[in-house]
Formats: structure tokens, C-alpha cells, sequence
């Protein structure tokens, strides 16, 4: 997902129907979180679809009701999740950076400073809510915008000797 810029509607203003809301961005990136995935965000698991077929995804997100997967075909899809089964085996190589970046997103908390890529480059911000595919992020100039898991990683701390 590319980072968008996200304002607050002004009601009654024809500018601020034309604008996304903070509501729309926070459906896209799949709502926000408020208790822990019933599985491990970026672990691997096997689904097994209505025709049948098995195939390995990388978690996004779990309730006990369903699972968010990513597959190979960069598709991520909600499956029931008495249909999905964690892989006994390592993430295949062709899922392993959507895994990485998924578990490096788990790892941010709402306040978090981080940073991710644009199209003129790399922004900096903080985590104000943190979604189950990305998150709400206020720029340095107060702007919001969203941004999806796989743009978005921390900034470094710093070393203490």
C-alpha cells in the first residue's frame, strides 16, 4: 500500500467529501487493533481453501473466528480459521520477506517513532494507531497519513556505551 495522506472531514464543506477520512483509512488497513493476534503476525500457516487446495501463508492477523493470510500470489485473503493449521515447517523462501516485514510491523506499538518509504523519500513520524495491516502515522508537520505494514519500520534508537 502506498502512504496516503489522511485529514479529518470538515462537515458540511464540499473540500471535505472529496478527502479521505480517518474512518476509510483505518477499514483499508483493516481496523484497529485492540487485543493481541490469536496467532503469530508474519508465522507461517496452511490454509485450506473451499476448493480444496492447501497453501502456505504468512499470518497478518487471527481472531478465533478467522485468519488474514498472505500468499504468494501477493494476495491476502480471510480464511475461517478452523481451516488454517501452523506450518511445522520453515516459511517458504518465496514468503520469507512479507513474513520478516509482518513480524518487524508486530513489533511497533501505537507512540512508536518510525519511519517509511515515499515516492520522494524516506518520512519519519509516530505510530497514533496502529491497525492490523499498517498503521495511522503523524508526520514531523502534524499530517496524517496511512501507511501500509510492509513501508514502515522503526527508527533506530540510539547506542548507549
Amino acid at each position: 500500500m502506498t502512504a496516503k495522506i489522511v485529514t479529518p472531514p470538515w462537515t458540511g464543506s464540499e473540500e471535505g467529501s472529496k478527502r479521505p477520512t480517518i474512518d476509510a483509512a483505518r477499514r483499508r488497513l483493516g481496523g484497529r487493533v485492540t487485543a493481541p493476534s490469536a496467532m503469530a503476525p508474519g508465522s507461517c500457516a496452511h490454509a485450506t481453501l473451499r476448493d480444496g487446495t492447501t497453501l502456505p501463508g504468512v499470518v497478518l492477523w487471527a481472531t478465533v473466528s478467522h485468519v488474514d493470510l498472505w500468499f504468494d500470489e501477493g494476495l491476502a485473503r480471510r480464511t475461517r480459521a478452523e481451516s488454517v493449521v501452523p506450518c511445522t515447517e520453515p516459511v517458504p523462501t518465496r514468503l520469507a520477506c512479507v513474513s520478516a516485514e509482518m513480524r518487524v510491523f508486530a513489533s511497533l506499538g501505537e507512540g512508536d517513532r518510525v519511519r517509511w518509504e515515499r515516492p520522494s523519500g524516506i518520512a519519519e513520524g509516530c505510530i497514533v494507531e496502529k491497525c492490523r495491516y499498517g498503521a495511522i502515522v503523524v508526520t514531523r508537520d502534524g499530517k496524517l497519513v496511512a501507511v501500509g505494514f510492509r513501508k514502515l519500520w522503526p527508527v533506530a534508537g540510539l547506542a548507549v556505551a
